[in-house]
Parts: structure tokens; sequence; C-alpha cells
């Protein structure tokens, strides 16, 4: 997971980012080593008081779906929201996405005009 360039993220930035990792890790009601793994590197590399206040303030303000949605359509920076979509694929895709993880993905990639390519392990796309 490539997180250096968490530090040109303007605030709202890491907060879609903070939101929308929350919402894949608790979509399915538990939480694997990986997504553990994953929220770690993030709160490292944030800071765990930054990380924390991004928590706390995605839990205050984009609980409910419309609220989250509305939200990441404001993120306009191109650089950002595929920095932001990467994190967050990465983390997601540790495991079979399941509830509404691929439909968020796709609604996200969809909204934020980000180009999903799948490659194989052969390396072809």
């Amino acid at each position: 997971m490539d997180l250096s360039n968490l530090d040109e993220l303007t605030g709202d930035e890491k907060l879609a980012l903070v939101a929308l990792l929350k919402r894949f890790v608790a979509e399915d009601g538990e939480v694997s080593e990986d997504e553990v793994d994953a929220v770690g590197s993030i709160a490292a590399a944030l800071g765990e008081e930054e990380y924390r206040r991004l928590v706390d303030a995605a839990d205050e303000r984009l609980q409910e779906d419309e609220a989250l949605r509305a939200f990441l359509e404001s993120i306009t920076r191109q650089d950002a929201r595929e920095t932001i979509y990467g994190i967050v694929f990465e983390a997601a895709v540790g495991e079979a996405l399941q509830g509404l993880e691929p439909e968020m993905l796709d609604w996200l990639a969809e909204t934020w005009d980000i180009e999903v390519k799948v490659i194989d392990e052969e390396g072809d796309a």
C-alpha cells in the first residue's frame, strides 16, 4: 500500500479516506488481519491523534450513506481522488468484496472518473 502521498491530502481529502476505510472495514461486521494492518498503516502515516480526530469527524458527519456520497462528490482534486481510491481499493480487496462494497467502489470510480484496470497474474490487463 503506497501511502507516500498522504501528506499532500487536504483535511477534507483525509476525512474522505478515513470515512471510506471505516465504511469498508465495518461493512461485514468483522475485521480481518489485512484490514487491521491497512488501518494501522494509515493511522501511523497520518499520526494517531490526527487519525482519531478524522474517525470522530466521520462518525459525526458521515454516518449516513447519502451524507458520505454528497461529501465524496465534493472531493474534486483528481490526484487526491486517485490516491484515496487506490488506498481504499487495496484495503477493500484484501478480502472478498461483499455487501455494499462493490457497489460503493463502482459508484466512487464512476463519480471520481477513475479508470480501474484489473491485471491478471500474468500481468495482462
